[in-house]
């Protein structure tokens, strides 16, 4: 039964999670569907595509960051204290400010260069906001379980069989209760990165318009550009409420997956 239950919890995440594999199927962003306008269609599968970018490189960059502070944290103490407070102090500040902070430096760079040029560069600031604004969480949540292996129940035996510390972490961070720990720290970092996505997209669009800088692409960006059309009717010349209502659906799919798959994890390590 329990098995059947993980199994009916697993396609439902990849059904939720779907819309972010479809947006990179050849040829869709040239194929409207629902009634939609081209320019409007191109538009949202453009920004699935980036935020599905955004998200695998996010958690490839902090995923590795996190498991490589936790493990020097259990290995040198003073090394993870001094970096805990570092951590406390990034965490102590809103991650929409971070993201805001972090275009400030290159604001002029981006109004001054190509359109092209100015996105990739707004992706790659957006991707180090997020890794900032995700770290704290990440790290805490392997390094907590990296130390209560190590400390209650695998340091003095493994000691009494002439493991050297850095051994035994290296065995630790290979057991199952850590790929568990790490499981749960990467659907995390994929959850709110989603979410800070889509919500600086929104912030920046109402705040600066369509030729606002940063030139930032995302659904959440889509959705403020598109909000006042669930006020209007299509009959009297005004756009599709669906043009606002499709892609915040397929937001809340995303999210209800990352959901399904952290509750199941939880549920499982307890």
């Amino acid at each position: 039964m329990k098995n059947r239950s993980s199994a009916l919890r697993l396609a439902a995440a990849i059904v939720l999670v779907s819309p972010l594999l479809f947006a990179w199927l050849p040829g869709l962003a040239g194929r409207p569907l629902f009634g939609l306008p081209a320019p409007y269609w191109a538009g949202l599968v453009k920004s699935f595509r980036q935020v599905s970018i955004t998200l695998a490189v996010t958690l490839l960059i902090t995923a590795f960051i996190s498991v490589a502070i936790s493990y020097f944290s259990i290995l040198w103490w003073a090394f993870g204290k001094a970096f805990r407070s570092l951590l406390d102090v990034i965490e102590s500040i809103p991650s929409i400010l971070i993201a805001l902070f972090c275009y400030a430096p290159v604001s002029v760079i981006l109004a001054k260069n190509p359109q092209a040029a100015s996105a990739t560069l707004s992706l790659f600031v957006f991707i180090f906001a997020a890794v900032l604004t995700t770290l704290p969480e990440a790290v805490r949540g392997i390094t907590l379980p990296l130390a209560d292996l190590y400390h209650r129940k695998y340091s003095i035996s493994f000691r009494a069989y002439g493991f050297t510390k850095a051994g035994i972490l290296l065995i630790l961070m290979n057991s199952r209760a850590m790929r568990d720990a790490l499981k749960r720290s990467c659907v995390t970092i994929l959850l709110k990165t989603l979410v800070l996505d889509c919500s600086f997209g929104f912030i920046i669009q109402i705040g600066m318009g369509s030729y606002g800088t940063p030139a930032h692409t995302s659904p959440g960006a889509l959705i403020a550009a598109n909000r006042d059309a669930i006020f209007q009717a299509i009959e009297s010349g005004g756009r599709s409420p669906l043009m606002f209502w499709l892609p915040t659906a397929l937001l809340v799919m995303a999210s209800l997956s990352f959901l399904i798959v952290l509750s199941s994890k939880k549920e499982a390590s307890i």
